[in-house]
């Protein structure tokens, strides 16, 4: 299973269009700041056949559609807890982030909001299991010296899973 994840597009979709043709995924995970309309960017991006998640970003108050703060669903044997990172405040750190997975027994924990990508395997300040973090960075207005990027996550039926970060 091929999922291409995004995140802080504000209003350029066509760059989310524009990753989807070139990966053809099978899933699509966009983290915030979408700053469309959900309903016609699932029209172009062919859903329902490509199932989408999308998050409610900060930026997101003129957005229309389902929208929602986070999501938490499982695949291939993996909890994933996804958010745009405003409400757990990512800008500070990623404690609180990585708490709200644990607290729905999520082992992968994805986030947007700073532009910046990130990939790493954090624990809490107690020391609990590891969580696997990731940020795609912004696929529109990158910040940090990153280039616009998103990441491509394969994952196996065994459960493995490999994740790149791709840059348009």
């Amino acid at each position: 299973m091929k999922i291409l994840i995004v995140s802080d597009s504000h209003g350029r979709s066509d760059r989310v269009y524009q990753a989807v043709d070139l990966e053809k995924p099978d899933m699509i995970i966009h983290l915030g700041d979408l700053e469309d309309t959900v309903s016609v960017v699932e029209k172009r991006l062919g859903a329902p056949k490509i199932p989408c998640v999308f998050i409610k970003g900060n930026c997101d108050f003129r957005s229309q559609g389902d929208l929602q703060d986070w999501s938490v669903f499982t695949l291939k044997g993996h909890r994933f807890f996804c958010t745009h990172g405003h409400l757990v405040n990512v800008n500070y750190g990623l404690d609180r982030l990585i708490y709200a997975a644990m607290e729905n027994n999520c082992d992968i924990a994805l986030y947007g909001h700073t532009h910046v990508p990130f990939d790493g395997f954090e624990d809490s300040s107690f020391g609990a299991a590891k969580v696997h973090v990731l940020n795609p960075g912004s696929i529109s207005i990158p910040r940090g010296g990153s280039s616009r990027s998103y990441m491509i996550m394969d994952l196996r039926d065994s459960g493995a899973y490999d994740v790149t970060l791709k840059t348009l």
